[in-house]
């Protein structure tokens, strides 16, 4: 799997996303920003592009981002707690070291992206299309994946214990580095995903098999 990485290119910083978008309201995009040590809560980012933009120790808690297009973003040390980026849309984009703990990610497209030691517990990711997707030492324990579309998914160190995986085909995908207790999934979307043979004991329980 090759991940193409964000192309960020010349950015210039600013310190107030608010403003920034009130200033774009017409345009709905905003291009070439650093964003860096901005606080923020329940902001509308509905629909809104960002492209070639970096956000650094940014917390914004409880905002909407629904229907937004994030292309050649970095995301570092932020904190999305509990907000909505449903129907949006990711395309090179990293995650590093972000806290989107109870976020909806619910119909996305997420696309050509790197989550590196972030927490997603109980995000909801249901809906989701996942091509070209690596995801390593991060925590989505609890969070929701059902009826997702994975193509070319890598999960390395991750919790994903009591993840739900309803109508989500596993076959192919690599969880033996993982976590993996108590998940909730179809019998049948189990067939052809790798584990190890501390996990195959695990998931026989889901078969009714006992194992002496």
């Amino acid at each position: 799997m090759k991940i193409i990485k964000p192309n960020i290119g010349e950015i210039h910083e600013i310190s107030d996303l608010r403003k920034a978008l009130l200033e774009n309201i017409e345009e709905y995009e905003i291009r070439e920003k650093y964003i860096k040590n901005n606080e923020d809560e329940n902001l509308g980012v509905e629909k809104f592009e960002f492209r070639n933009c970096m956000f650094e120790n940014c917390k914004y808690i409880q905002s909407n981002f629904e229907n937004a297009y994030f292309s050649d973003i970095i995301f570092k040390n932020c904190d999305f707690s509990n907000s909505n980026f449903s129907k949006a849309g990711f395309n090179k984009v990293e995650f590093i070291s972000c806290k989107l703990t109870g976020c909806d990610f619910i119909e996305s497209d997420i696309f050509n992206v790197y989550i590196n030691e972030s927490n997603l517990v109980y995000a909801n990711l249901s809906n989701s299309s996942f091509r070209d997707v690596r995801i390593e030492n991060s925590n989505l324990q609890a969070s929701s994946m059902n009826e997702v579309k994975f193509k070319d998914i890598a999960f390395l160190e991750c919790n994903l214990n009591k993840v739900q995986l309803f109508r989500t085909k596993l076959k192919g995908i690599d969880f033996s580095t993982c976590e993996l207790n108590g998940i909730t999934v179809d019998i049948p979307d189990l067939s052809g995903m790798i584990v190890n043979e501390f996990q195959a004991l695990e998931l026989s329980k889901l078969l009714g098999l006992k194992i002496k």
